[in-house]
């Protein structure tokens, strides 16, 4: 069995060196034609060849496309964030919620009456400031939007008249400065007249 292995090993090995050898005399060998399915020189006379003159059937004009593609973007969670409101309804407490939060936790209102916030009013000093925010969010905001403008308007107003002011005194000045005389012409003919 191992003459039969090795003999057939040998022959296998005499095989490959055989293929692997050139022959040496033909040295101008010109390399054997590749047996394609397609035809190179077919491929290169029709590219060579002009378009045709009518365009394929299908892209006239006339024919609209009957089919409509939308693609839309899933929108972002960001975005999706920003339009709900988590804020809760009534006066901020002091700190911010998160401190609220803390302060619930380790002072539970059942425990604890006396610590919660607004406790330390009384019924009337709770409504009087439960009048002042109403007056503060209906009222004092619309009066700001209404007053704002005619507060910028009246500062527009005297800012034009100080740079007015400025520039008077400016003229005067030079004016003072540069007084007219007979050996300075030049001077006499670049005074401004008001």
């Amino acid at each position: 069995m191992r003459v039969l292995t090795l003999l057939f090993t040998s022959l296998l090995a005499a095989a490959g060196a055989f293929a692997q050898q050139l022959p040496a005399e033909k040295k101008d060998v010109e390399p054997p034609r590749l047996n394609l399915p397609v035809s190179i020189d077919r491929i290169r006379d029709a590219l060579l060849q002009r378009a045709p003159a009518e365009p394929l059937k299908g892209l006239e004009a006339a024919d609209a496309p009957t089919f409509r593609i939308d693609i839309t973007e899933h929108r972002k969670i960001e975005e999706l964030m920003a339009t709900i409101k988590f804020e809760k309804p009534g006066p901020q407490v002091a700190g911010g919620n998160a401190y609220y939060e803390q302060y619930q936790r380790l002072f539970p209102p059942i425990n604890n009456p006396l610590v919660q916030p607004y406790a330390g009013f009384s019924t009337g000093e709770v409504a009087t400031l439960a009048v002042e925010a109403l007056i503060e969010k209906y009222v004092a905001e619309k009066m700001a939007h209404l007053v704002g403008p005619a507060l910028r308007a009246q500062a527009e107003r005297e800012a034009r008249e100080e740079v007015a002011r400025a520039l008077a005194s400016y003229w005067a000045e030079r004016v003072a400065t540069t007084s007219p005389s007979p050996s300075n012409p030049i001077a006499s003919s670049t005074v401004p007249k008001n």
